[in-house]
């Protein structure tokens, strides 16, 4: 990913936006306090309702905030005239889930849009267009038109588009949420390249964690208007500190149907009475250790693995064991103890 550097290139402090509807106000974001670095793919994730769409038109002003400050680039949009708004957005690319493309225009055409009254020549914005279609993989279907492409293949467009102005941002509201697996993989790993190649910071707005843990740095966790939890990819997934991000997570492995089991019928999982079941949870060199066998001998009991997990998160290893424990009371306890001294964090979840 691209390098981040020290200077924020996003601050929003204190941001706070109410609607009023014939119900009455409604709090959709109550005191948001976020710094996004230059450079890097900030996640911002919740549930539907949590606010974050609000969040992301917040940041480039398509919904002006009830109070707070958006500086980007040490300068506070929410102080601009429309003229310098106009001006600064240009530099705030956008892509959305459903594309919004024009659909009586070709590809080369919705591409061309946002060049217009830019100054460059016909020649020049010809090659411009057709060196954003290179980019993103299109430069063979200019003549198409959106009707013809499929879904990857139409948000592909939507971030030439996006990239039209050259701008320094990137808003991607749910931008792979439409999209099948594989498609949403092509277009995450597209992201990432324009990370790296242009150094543009990438914002996405998803309800998907695992679209977060595939390319984003850093993350915000948000509920109900308010954020819950920040942190780097690696720390917030080997350490969630709330409830909301540790659901979260639970939906990128199948962690929670081992817990339903566990608790409706751990027979068979060959669990049996007087067994130990705990999660145990590897970072770093840990990962790589062989730890379970050396402790089943040290301490003189059974440990069977009952699910698995190991990844990179951010360059980082990080594993995941549920685990049961068979043998005398003292030697489980041992066994925990031993595991807590190495740095692998440990929780039992059932005595069998």
């Amino acid at each position: 990913m691209a390098q981040a550097n020290n200077t924020p290139l996003i601050e929003i402090k204190n941001l706070r936006k109410v609607f009023d509807t014939p119900a009455g106000k409604v709090v959709a974001l109550d005191g948001i306090n976020l710094t996004i670095d230059k450079g890097e793919i900030f996640g911002i994730i919740g549930m539907s309702g949590a606010g974050k769409s609000t969040l992301v038109r917040c940041i480039n002003l398509l919904e002006r905030p009830t109070e707070g400050a958006i500086v980007v680039e040490g300068e506070d949009i929410t102080k601009l005239n429309n003229s310098q708004l106009r001006k600064k957005r240009r530099k705030i690319a956008m892509i959305f889930q459903l594309f919004n493309l024009m659909k009586s225009r070709t590809i080369y055409a919705n591409v061309a849009f946002p060049l217009k009254g830019s100054g460059l020549s016909r020649q020049e914005k010809h090659e411009k267009v057709m060196k954003l279609l290179k980019l993103v993989g299109l430069e063979n279907r200019a003549k198409a038109y959106p009707s013809q492409l499929s879904g990857g293949q139409k948000q592909r467009v939507a971030i030439a588009r996006a990239l039209a102005n050259d701008p320094s941002v990137l808003l991607c509201d749910e931008a792979t949420s439409a999209l099948d697996p594989q498609t949403t993989q092509d277009i995450l790993s597209l992201l990432k390249e324009l990370n790296e190649t242009l150094g543009l910071t990438i914002i996405i707005i998803t309800h998907e964690m695992a679209v977060v843990k595939e390319v984003c740095t850093r993350v915000a966790v948000t509920e109900d208007g308010h954020v819950k939890e920040t942190g780097g990819i690696y720390e917030v997934f080997s350490n969630p500190k709330t409830p909301i991000t540790k659901r979260f997570i639970a939906t990128t492995s199948n962690m929670n149907k081992i817990y339903d089991v566990l608790e409706a019928n751990p027979e068979v999982l060959g669990v049996k009475s007087g067994d130990v079941v705990a999660t145990l949870e590897f970072t770093g060199e840990s990962t790589g250790e062989a730890m379970i066998s050396h402790l089943s001998r040290e301490c003189n009991v059974d440990i069977s693995i009952i699910f698995g997990n190991v990844e990179l998160l951010a360059g980082n290893p990080f594993g995941k064991l549920v685990v049961s424990f068979r043998g005398e009371q003292q030697a489980i306890e041992a066994a925990l103890k031993a595991l807590n001294e190495h740095q692998v964090r440990t929780e039992v979840l059932l005595h069998a």
